[in-house]
């Protein structure tokens, strides 16, 4: 073979790929390998920003932090792609240093406290933390909101001897303040355990899981209102809370009747709650008796103990997604729902996918503390978690 064969054989073999190849090619490479792929080369890099302004992945991610409970501030974390349908284990999360006024954007916040300091999670992965003074009130189990970037508001969760256990501050920068206690309907649940708590920009919401009571705290004014009963259906005995939008609140219910082996969950159905009043609305969703089964277990099903594999119920949610959960076994069947419409009125709908199990290494422990939180996952955010010392 002559020189100029293989010379042609060569320029054959290491041809780059451009344009529509390249993009195409890109579409398919799962959003955490995006960051490396961009620092190929410029055609690469320009194939993934390409590629993200053609078909955005819009689709917020599921990411399970795993804490331990002696020492919050360490915790593992998984993070489920949608756009891949794949989980990725992040083990080695870089924690930077951490600063005084980061932002805060997820809902709920991942939280460290202690005697000396309450530390927020600025970021989706935990990478980026704000420190703030500790409550002036201890507490062992509180609600942790942030309305707003900057107004963090704890409530509940205090030691019943020798504090107020409903008692509730707020944080806009120069130190905690007390603000009126919960309402008498929360007395004997109040804290995060047995609580559902969202955030919007303007106001903290609380719901408790079990006997239904909702309510809405006011930072601003340091006050609580309306508080009402959030049951559209009788059937409701569990319940949750989440926005899937910005002013968009919804109600998740699970919705069962008694059997000679106890209470037995049979559907879980949501419902539009208007963010002023508490008012409950429409349906917006429903989910079906098979789909119900897999968050229960297919062993409580066999079994009959229906009600043992079904105390609790879970909804992360944001940008028009949400996923519903079993708290007390993430191991068992997480369901992705895509609200399909966007405008109050327009005959919201719900498409529900199954997705897959966590791994192996994710499963109930009593030393750790699980923290589902649902957030859009940028480039950005992705760059954070893959950054190294050094690099």
């Amino acid at each position: 073979m002559g020189r100029r064969e293989r010379k042609g054989e060569e320029e054959e073999r290491e041809a780059p790929l451009h344009g529509d190849v390249l993009e195409a090619i890109v579409s398919h490479v799962s959003t955490i390998d995006l960051v490396p792929a961009s620092h190929v080369s410029k055609a690469w890099r320009g194939a993934v920003l390409s590629s993200l302004r053609r078909s955005p992945r819009r689709a917020p991610w599921l990411l399970l932090h795993l804490q331990s409970r002696r020492d919050p501030s360490k915790a593992s974390t998984h993070a489920y792609d949608p756009h891949s349908r794949a989980w990725c284990p992040l083990s080695h999360v870089p924690r930077l240093p951490p600063r005084a006024s980061l932002p805060l954007r997820s809902s709920p916040l991942l939280h460290a406290l202690s005697i000396s300091r309450l530390a927020l999670s600025a970021d989706p992965f935990g990478a980026t933390w704000r420190e703030l003074e500790p409550p002036r009130v201890w507490r062992q189990d509180p609600v942790v909101a942030a309305v707003g970037p900057a107004v963090v508001v704890v409530a509940g969760g205090a030691c019943e001897f020798e504090d107020d256990p409903c008692a509730v501050e707020v944080h806009r920068g120069c130190g905690w303040e007390a603000a009126e206690t919960m309402p008498e309907a929360f007395k004997g649940s109040a804290a995060a355990t047995w609580l559902s708590a969202v955030a919007s920009d303007r106001a903290v919401y609380v719901l408790e899981k079990q006997a239904g009571w909702a309510s809405r705290f006011d930072p601003v004014t340091g006050r609580w209102g309306p508080t009402r009963l959030l049951r559209p259906d009788p059937s409701v005995c569990l319940s949750t809370i989440g926005f899937i939008d910005p002013d968009r609140l919804v109600l998740v219910g699970v919705c069962g009747s008694d059997s000679d082996s106890g209470w037995r969950p049979e559907s879980v159905r949501l419902w539009e709650v208007n963010g002023e009043t508490l008012e409950v609305g429409s349906e917006v969703g429903r989910m079906g008796k098979e789909m119900v089964n897999g968050l229960v277990g297919k062993e409580e099903e066999e079994e009959g103990s229906y009600s043992w594999g079904m105390c609790s119920i879970g909804f992360a949610s944001t940008a028009g997604f949400g996923y519903v959960y079993n708290p007390a076994d993430p191991r068992k069947d997480i369901f992705l729902c895509e609200f399909e419409g966007t405008e109050r009125g327009s005959g919201v709908g719900c498409r529900w996918e199954r997705i897959p199990s966590p791994p192996l290494a994710v499963e109930a422990n009593p030393t750790r503390r699980m923290v589902f939180r649902c957030s859009t996952v940028g480039m950005d955010d992705l760059k954070m978690v893959l950054w190294t010392p050094g690099r």
